[in-house]
């Protein structure tokens, strides 16, 4: 897995590049995982909502969930899904040339994996993390109380973002379930599938 020379000329084409693509519905785990990814396994992480935050404060919106999916879906429109790799992806990897282990958390779209592939193409791993219903219920409920969320988890899923979210089950490279295994063994297995790909 290795840099394309035209999206990267600053980088040597033997430098060896791994970005896995996190996706799955609301409550799967992802940001356990991502944790484990990046404390253990080296991976630095680009998180889509963290630039979303800074952009709806940039022009003083508010920042509920809501409010966020509505920017992204803006976002997707005007930069036909670009905006993913291009202004939150290029720019992090750019900024630290030593980093090979990345991370996005995480994609909703498939013309975002679509741009994902075209930019880093075999580097890329997309993984899809999954769990049955009554457990997504069950964590969306506990992390809904905690942060004071009102919205119930019925409404929550019916989300374009959300079905469009679950979705990319049928197009990830690996997919896993989270209410089976630990977030520590799932970043292991991601971990071990990415070094038997190089």
């Amino acid at each position: 897995m290795t840099f394309r020379a035209d999206a990267h000329p600053e980088v040597e084409m033997t430098r060896e590049l791994a970005v896995v693509l996190l996706s799955g519905p609301i409550g799967v785990g992802k940001t356990s995982v991502r944790d484990v990814l990046s404390q253990e396994h080296g991976f630095a992480s680009i998180r889509s909502s963290a630039y979303l935050r800074e952009l709806s404060a940039n022009r003083n919106n508010l920042e509920s969930r809501g409010d966020l999916q509505v920017l992204g879906d803006q976002l997707d429109q005007e930069t036909d899904y670009r905006w993913v790799v291009e202004v939150v992806a290029e720019p992090a990897l750019r900024a630290a040339p030593q980093q090979t282990r990345w991370l996005f958390d995480a994609v909703r779209k498939v013309r975002q994996v679509t741009h994902f592939r075209a930019t880093y193409g075999k580097a890329v791993l997309h993984v899809h993390l999954a769990a049955d219903e009554k457990t997504l219920k069950t964590r969306y409920d506990a992390r809904a109380a905690s942060l004071g969320d009102p919205t119930p988890y019925e409404q929550a899923i019916m989300h374009d973002n959300e079905r469009c979210a679950r979705a990319l089950v049928g197009y990830a490279d690996l997919v896993l379930q989270t209410d089976r295994q630990s977030a520590q063994e799932l970043a292991d297995r991601i971990f071990r599938t990415i070094a038997a790909r190089d």
